[in-house]
């Protein structure tokens, strides 16, 4: 199951707007500042405690070879460290020549279920003609994979002077979930100093799409009432999986069929989603991450079968339906993924090499855009699992 975390202890940051690339008469390595399509991560919602790959792509819009471009790829969990702006990497590209571009691709492990920001930055170039066009950004949601949900909340005194505060965790509406801490804790903090409250829910009695609140509260303990030394982050785990995930496109891309004109086009696009719907034929689950052992493949092929029909309509149907039948795509591959994983989680020891290896040639094809093959590559993958 996938737990996602939306950040709600979510910072601000204030951004500046840069300005359009202008060819000049020399080199030029920029990165858009909006960064989606420059800045790419697979899988587009990463996994708390797994690999996560990055691709940043520089593009040269002078009319001169750009040589030595250093890229910084930076993160930010706004709120939830509270460290800024932390470096994933920086690397180097040689040379990217006048009106092309150049890729450089990080891995990175998140640790945090958050909000997160990714900010990639050209640091260094023997030449660059306009350094406004040098930053771009993308934000993206990281998720977690797994039956529990493990957060830490960090509480810091950021004064002059020793404090003292209590701190407790609460579940809201409910009399125990299991959230770490329920008892209230008192702590000594001098200035500068931090510790960190976990909080953990057991979600295994939860069905898919259950919400959980857990607060988090700290206060002076000589003035308990008193709101303007009372501080508090309020987690909102949401409970998913991914069939859950997949009933929520199959409702959400049955809701645009209306909205296509009549004909051909609506036709097909309705007969398409037929094939989704066998995908999530309840015979062939086990639960909301598990597939039927010997039927659990069925899911795949019809996977395959939406996917490529739905491919093949994309130019035809009208640019606001487009655009998010094309989220859709994307949302149910990662889906898939969640389903190779699992197996791969619960498969025996020596299968682990071959398991990943196939998911990580899965992974390489979803970040190229072939999701056909990504889901070819994650069927066999989870039928390795299963043997």
């Amino acid at each position: 199951m996938s737990l996602r975390y939306p950040g709600l202890l979510a910072g601000l940051a204030a951004l500046a707007m840069a300005l359009p690339g202008i060819a000049r008469a020399q080199a030029n390595p920029s990165i858009p500042f909006y960064g989606y399509g420059a800045i790419v991560a697979n899988p587009s919602f990463p996994i708390a405690g797994e690999n996560a790959v990055i691709n940043v792509t520089v593009s040269n819009t002078g009319d001169e070879a750009a040589t030595n471009v250093q890229v910084k790829l930076s993160f930010n969990d706004w709120g939830v460290t509270f460290f800024g702006w932390q470096e994933i990497g920086t690397q180097t590209i040689p040379s990217i020549p006048a009106g092309g571009t150049a890729t450089v691709t990080y891995n990175y492990v998140f640790q945090n279920r958050a909000h997160t920001c990714l900010e990639a930055l050209i640091v260094g170039a023997d030449a660059n003609a306009n350094p406004n066009d040098d930053r771009g950004q993308i934000n993206l949601e990281v998720i977690h994979a797994g039956e529990t949900f493990s957060y830490g909340v960090p509480i810091v005194n950021n004064g002059d002077e020793p404090r003292d505060v209590v701190v407790e965790v609460r579940v809201l509406g409910d009399r125990d979930d299991g959230a770490g801490g329920h008892e209230p804790r008192e702590l000594h903090l001098e200035p500068g100093e931090q510790v960190i409250i976990p909080v953990e829910l057991d979600l295994r009695a939860f069905g898919d799409g259950s919400v959980r609140q857990v607060l988090v509260e700290a206060y002076d303990p000589n003035d308990p009432a008193n709101a303007q030394t009372r501080e508090h982050v309020l987690l909102r785990v949401v409970k998913s999986s991914a069939r859950h995930d997949k009933v929520y496109w199959l409702d959400e891309l049955s809701s645009l069929a209306p909205s296509l004109p009549r004909g051909s086009v609506a036709n097909r696009y309705r007969n398409a989603l037929k094939h989704l719907e066998a995908a999530l034929d309840p015979r062939l689950w086990v639960d909301g991450n598990r597939l039927v052992r010997n039927g659990g493949v069925q899911v795949f092929a019809h996977e395959g079968f939406f996917d490529r029909a739905m491919t093949r309509l994309l130019p035809e149907i009208p640019r606001p339906v487009r655009l998010r039948v094309a989220e859709g795509l994307r949302a149910l591959v990662d889906c898939d993924r969640i389903l190779a994983q699992t197996a791969g989680n619960e498969a025996a020891a020596l299968l682990l090499p071959a398991v990943q290896k196939l998911i990580g040639e899965a992974d390489e094809a979803r970040r190229a855009g072939d999701y056909t093959r990504a889901i070819h590559l994650y069927q066999k993958a989870w039928q390795t699992a299963t043997r």
